[in-house]
């Protein structure tokens, strides 16, 4: 299909349409800014392959987690299962701690075991960006495989022009599990202050998976709520205080991507995240070379369980205070953003072995710490090209302190790119990125009994404090077109992007018969590459985008395990009575994973899923304010497994949700 596109593209960009540049009203595609890779840019302006869902998609989509809110962009797909408390995001193959998040700019680190680390209630967010690829030479240790950069709402997203006060109240209903959310927000600007209180809450009972099975022990509730204050002090600074909260209560099996087993108990987990964080934005109206921002944070995730298979009460705390500081330079020709991250993370466990004497994990505390400094310069070299250099160190050390032994490295983290506009229409990019994760402490000092056999006999942890960082090394090609006035009042963006992914010293989990270990085991080469389409003619608008990637151990050719089968998804919509009604369908289909290692005999079979969705906002009259939302999710009833995935999918879902605002 896109092969006979690009041959028509390239007839019709000889005949005398428009196209996509300076001159032109309206370019509806080159309007979508990032921030993720911490230069406020259009996405259309970087050489990185990023993609965007905005405030608007959040509504339609209805999703229930960050994750399930990406799932339909090419090489971005779900893990951990269909509980939504517990889904996590991989990139091109890659997932858990080898994909960096960010919430409003602010790292997230906390991870432990098979837990989950993505809390944001997405009625929150006004956006979520994904920057596909490494990007440890802005971001540090874990952009292995990229970022997944989450933005809040605030009060100037929400009020209208001339406003001082405002909010919005939302109730959605969910069939598949009988979900309740609720969410709404005051929000408001007076003078040179501005506030907003948003919150939300859910309650889900057990979802039910293709064919209308129970997924047993699927069901949860919580809540989320972020206040914000900012004061702007001068047109050129800005103070702002935000603190949020999210909880979440379940019963779950311990691990929650898999059914409930021997290896696997129910817990009832409580999980609570907290951040704290103050922030000072400074643009000097004098000169282009201070363009000043910092952001001090804590963050603090806690996860209470009561293991009620043994009656036993274990907790983990894991705490982050940090701070950052970069400043954006401009000349004539070129800018540089350079600055400084530093943050301290700790980790308190409590393994509860009543019942169990000899039979748990130990007790862990450590700590780690890091400071980073990184630069970057985007200079124009002539009118049509331009160059990206970047250029992190970073220092970190780990440290046992129930064990007293510490471990400590540091890493470099160039980046290179080069950015042709070949044509008003065409952009071509190359650039290279090196990345890199620091070992967890948890993968350095787990001690304790991992699991133990029906004969008595146990494995033990073994600690590694010599492990290595996994490091990636990233090529990557880049295309970008843009067309418009083809047939009348349309536009056309079309984008490839190829890559190969170097990545060393793999840490995984290496068992043997007495001992559990982590060790760098393999390297690890990562290529494919990423094609999408948007056309819009009037209020019609199609969306193609698809994704490959392969993997395998470049020491024994053997194919990796969780890497996602490839995947296209076609999105067709047509906006009615002026853009108060929109009407669409998707397609999502999955090629069966035939790219296993020798030793696996799992089968992973394609299937294709249909959604439906609609909304309504009128625009005058007594619904004025109003805003509804119809979606139905897998509308076949299709049950389907993702490869790599122990369990089913969700099946048919129909999302109702009504929202009004004043």
């Amino acid at each position: 299909m896109f092969t006979k596109q690009l041959a028509v593209l390239m007839v019709v960009s000889q005949t005398p349409f428009a196209f996509a540049d300076e001159k032109q009203a309206y370019t509806e595609f080159d309007e979508v800014l990032v921030s993720a890779t911490r230069i406020n840019e259009k996405a259309s302006d970087t050489s990185q392959s990023v993609a965007v869902v905005n405030e608007e998609k959040l509504q339609e989509l209805q999703p229930n987690s960050v994750a399930s809110a990406l799932k339909y962009e090419a090489n971005i797909d779900t893990t951990n299962g269909p509980r939504a408390t517990s889904q996590g995001v991989e990139i091109r193959g890659l997932s858990g701690q080898q994909v960096l998040q960010t919430i409003d700019g602010v790292r997230q680190n906390a991870n432990s075991g098979h837990r989950g680390t993505y809390f944001m209630d997405p009625e929150l967010l006004q956006s979520i960006e994904v920057i596909r690829g490494p990007a440890s030479s802005i971001w540090g240790s874990g952009a292995v495989g990229g970022v997944v950069a989450q933005r809040t709402k605030s009060a100037d997203d929400l009020l209208e022009e001339g406003a001082s006060f405002g909010g919005y109240l939302k109730q959605g209903y969910e069939t598949n599990g009988d979900r309740l959310s609720t969410s709404g927000a005051v929000y408001g600007k007076q003078d040179d202050v501005d506030w907003l209180i948003n919150a939300s809450s859910f309650d889900n009972n057990n979802i039910k998976i293709g064919d209308g099975e129970t997924l047993e022990n699927s069901a949860a509730d919580g809540n989320s709520g972020i206040i914000k204050l900012g004061w702007q002090a001068a047109d050129n600074q800005r103070l702002e205080l935000s603190t949020r909260l999210s909880q979440i209560d379940e019963l779950v099996p311990s691990n929650p991507s898999t059914s409930e087993g021997t290896s696997s108990p129910l817990v009832r987990r409580k999980t609570t995240d907290k951040n704290v964080t103050l922030g000072y934005d400074y643009q000097s109206t004098d000169s282009e070379l201070v363009n000043l921002k910092t952001q001090v944070y804590w963050n603090d995730t806690q996860y209470d369980e009561d293991r009620i298979t043994y009656n036993q009460q274990d907790s983990t705390d894991y705490q982050s205070v940090g701070f950052s500081v970069n400043n954006q330079s401009r000349f004539d020709s070129w800018s540089l953003l350079y600055g400084i991250d530093a943050y301290y993370d700790t980790i308190d466990t409590v393994r509860d072995d009543s019942g169990q004497e000899g039979e748990r994990v130990n007790n862990l505390n450590a700590s780690s710490q890091v400071l980073g400094a990184f630069t970057q310069a985007n200079v124009d070299l002539t009118q049509s090209l331009g160059l990206t250099t970047a250029l992190r160190f970073d220092h970190y050390e780990n440290k046992s302190d129930s064990l007293g032994t510490s471990a400590s490295d540091s890493a470099v983290s160039p980046t290179l790119g080069l950015k042709w506009q070949t044509t008003n229409w065409l952009s071509l990019s190359a650039r290279y990125d090196q990345a890199f994760r620091a070992p967890s402490m948890e993968e350095m000092y787990s001690t304790g009994t991992h699991f133990c056999y029906y004969t008595g006999f146990c494995n033990t942890f073994e600690i590694n404090p010599d492990l290595k960082p996994e490091t990636a090394k990233n090529k990557e090609l880049q295309a970008d077109m843009n067309f418009s006035q083809l047939l009348g009042n349309d536009e056309l963006a079309l984008t490839l992007n190829v890559f190969r992914n170097d990545v060393s010293d793999y840490i995984e989990q290496v068992f043997t018969t007495t001992t559990t270990s982590y060790q760098n085991v393999s390297d690890a080469r990562l290529t494919g590459f990423e094609l999408g389409g948007n056309y819009r003619y009037e209020q019609t608008r199609l969306s193609v985008n698809y994704g490959q990637t392969q993997g395998k151990d470049t020491d024994t050719n053997e194919y990796l395990s969780s890497v996602p089968a490839n995947k296209v998804t076609a999105d067709l919509s047509q906006g009615l009575m002026q853009g108060e009604v929109k009407v669409g369908t998707r397609f999502t289909h999955v090629n069966a994973q035939d790219n296993l290692p020798t030793d696996t005999d799992e089968v992973y079979s394609n299937y294709t899923l249909w959604d439906l969705y609609a909304s309504w906002e009128p625009a005058m009259g007594t619904l004025s304010g109003f805003r509804f939302d119809l979606s139905v999710d897998n509308v076949t009833d299709k049950q389907y497994r993702q490869a790599w995935q122990t369990l089913y999918e969700p099946g048919r879902n129909i999302k109702l949700a009504a929202r009004y605002q004043f």
